[in-house]
């Protein structure tokens, strides 16, 4: 793996966990958003979510070439977008309120426009994790990760919906899951590499295509408002 992308790969998963243990302390004196704590919290995800780019395709440099991998990466790639328009979103409704109540009516309006609210809220983001496991399963057969790397990424994926006061281990166990790719090796990528790896995919098909799956992004909401639900990241 390339320098870039390993760095890439070892800072996203960190700061999506210091995004979790800024918006612990944010939230300790009950005046969470708007104001320094939620931007601050909201730039360190949004930061990560941006290095998952180059971490992701760097993870996708180690299959074999095909239009598996390729779909695998590409939507891996769709639910980033979705996810940088998300926080992006949030951050800009934090300039612009007073208070919370005013970021809620400016998320209305914006998950109003038609498609938002599927593309942005309910469906893209989903497809960063469901896409960012697939390419672990894949790597994983074909020995780039440990068996068990996997299995660590999804518990890291599924702590979030539980409680995002889980964010921080998330962010260091999706850390732990990804690192061993990051030490070293030459790509599958080659044609050298492609023909004396001797992995197949799943019933002799390389990567498998990513599926949608939860609602919502894994950052699950946990705050309560009136009125619609809301599509502030919390």
């Amino acid at each position: 793996m390339k320098k870039t992308a390993a760095v890439a790969l070892i800072a996203a998963p960190l700061l999506l966990a210091a995004y979790g243990v800024v918006r612990i302390v944010g939230k300790s004196d009950g005046g969470y958003g708007p104001g320094l704590d939620w931007q601050a919290a909201h730039l360190l995800a949004l930061a990560g979510v941006v290095l998952f780019v180059p971490a992701v395709l760097g993870l996708g440099a180690l299959l074999p070439r095909g239009a598996w991998r390729s779909g695998s990466v590409a939507g891996t790639m769709v639910g980033l977008a979705a996810s940088m328009v998300q926080f992006g979103a949030d951050i800009w409704f934090a300039l612009r309120a007073d208070d919370k109540a005013g970021m809620q009516a400016l998320s209305g309006d914006f998950g109003d426009i038609p498609g938002v609210d599927l593309v942005v809220y309910q469906v893209g983001p989903q497809l960063f994790f469901v896409g960012l496991l697939v390419l672990a399963i894949l790597a994983a057969r074909a020995r780039r990760l440990p068996w068990w790397s996997p299995v660590v990424l999804l518990v890291g994926i599924l702590l979030p919906p539980v409680t995002l006061d889980l964010l921080p281990l998330s962010g260091l166990l999706i850390l732990a899951a990804l690192w061993p790719a990051t030490r070293g090796g030459r790509s599958a990528a080659g044609p050298a590499a492609t023909a004396g790896s001797g992995v197949a995919g799943p019933a002799g098909l390389r990567p498998a295509a990513p599926a949608s799956g939860g609602s919502r992004t894994a950052f699950a909401e946990d705050e309560v408002y009136a009125g619609p639900p809301p599509r502030l990241t919390p």
